[in-house]
C-alpha cells in the first residue's frame, strides 16, 4: 500500500510559519518512517499532525495504511472511512478500505438497494454538502438573471428563450435543493466502528436484557439512538441492538 502525497498548502492554510514548518517535519518524518517499515513511528508522526487540527483525505489514508500494516483492524478501517468521507470518489481509498474490511471476523450481508437508491447515492456522492449548496445558489441566481432580462427585453424571440432558460434553471434549482437537503440528512446520521475485540449486543440498554449477538472489532455500524452510556446500533443487514459506548468510536 503506497502513501498519498499531502498538500501542505491546503492543510496548513491559516497556520503560522512555525506551525507549518513543524507540521512539515512531522509529515516528512512520518513518510520516512512508513517507507522504512517503522509503521508505529509513522502513526505517531501522523497523529501529531492531527493534533494540530489538520485534516485531509491523504493524511487519513496514510494512517489507515500504517495501521493495516500492523494488523490494527479497527483503526485501519476507521481511518479509511474518515478518508472516504473527505474523498468519496477516490478509488484507491475504496480499494484499500475493502482490503482492511476483509480482516474483520463479522460477515454481514448488506441489504440490497433499489436501483433508484443506488442512483441517488451515486449522484449525492459527486459533491460535498457545501458544494451542493453552492451549486443550488448558483442555479437560483442564474434563474433570476434570465427572468430579469426576460422582463426588460423587447424582442419576442429573445424573451421566449430567456423565459425558457429561467424556468429550466429554476427547475434545476428545485432538484439540487432537494439533493442538498437529502445530503444534509445523510450527514446527520452517525456512523461508527467497533473497537472492542469482541462485544455483546443487548436487546435493551441494560445488562439485564437478553444478549442478541456478538460483534468484533472493525465492524461498521449506524448509531440510531443514544441513552446514558449506551448506543442503539443498526447493521448493514438491518439487525439492531444496544451497545456500551466504550466499545464504539464514532466517525462523525
Amino acid at each position: 500500500m503506497s502513501l498519498k502525497p499531502l498538500f501542505l498548502g491546503v492543510l496548513l492554510f491559516g497556520f503560522g510559519i512555525v506551525q507549518a514548518q513543524t507540521a512539515q517535519e512531522y509529515l516528512a518524518d512520518g513518510n520516512s518512517a512508513y517507507n522504512e517499515g517503522n509503521y508505529t513511528n509513522a502513526i505517531d508522526q501522523y497523529n501529531l499532525v492531527l493534533s494540530m487540527e489538520m485534516h485531509s483525505a491523504a493524511l487519513y489514508f496514510n494512517l489507515g495504511n500504517a495501521h493495516y500494516k500492523l494488523g490494527n483492524v479497527a483503526e485501519s478501517i476507521f481511518y479509511f472511512e474518515k478518508a472516504k468521507q473527505l474523498a468519496p470518489q477516490d478509488k484507491e481509498i475504496e480499494n484499500n478500505s475493502l482490503f482492511a474490511k476483509n480482516m474483520t471476523l463479522d460477515s454481514i450481508e448488506i441489504l440490497p438497494k433499489t436501483q433508484l437508491k443506488t442512483l441517488s447515492d451515486k449522484v449525492l456522492s459527486i459533491f460535498t454538502l457545501d458544494q451542493w449548496a453552492l451549486f443550488s445558489i448558483i442555479l437560483l441566481w442564474l434563474s433570476i438573471f434570465f427572468f430579469v432580462f426576460y422582463r426588460i427585453s423587447k424582442k419576442i424571440e429573445l424573451k421566449r428563450i430567456l423565459f425558457v432558460l429561467g424556468v429550466l434553471f429554476l427547475l434545476l434549482f428545485s432538484v439540487t435543493i432537494g439533493l442538498t437537503e437529502t445530503k444534509n440528512s445523510q450527514e446527520k446520521i452517525k456512523y461508527g466502528i467497533i473497537f472492542s475485540e469482541e462485544i455483546q449486543i443487548w436487546g435493551e440498554p441494560n445488562e439485564r436484557a437478553d444478549i442478541l449477538f456478538l460483534l468484533h472489532q472493525g465492524t461498521s455500524v449506524e448509531v440510531i439512538d443514544e441513552l446514558e452510556g449506551w448506543s442503539k446500533i443498526r447493521l448493514a443487514n438491518g439487525s439492531e441492538g444496544w451497545i456500551k459506548n466504550q466499545g464504539i468510536r464514532l466517525l462523525n
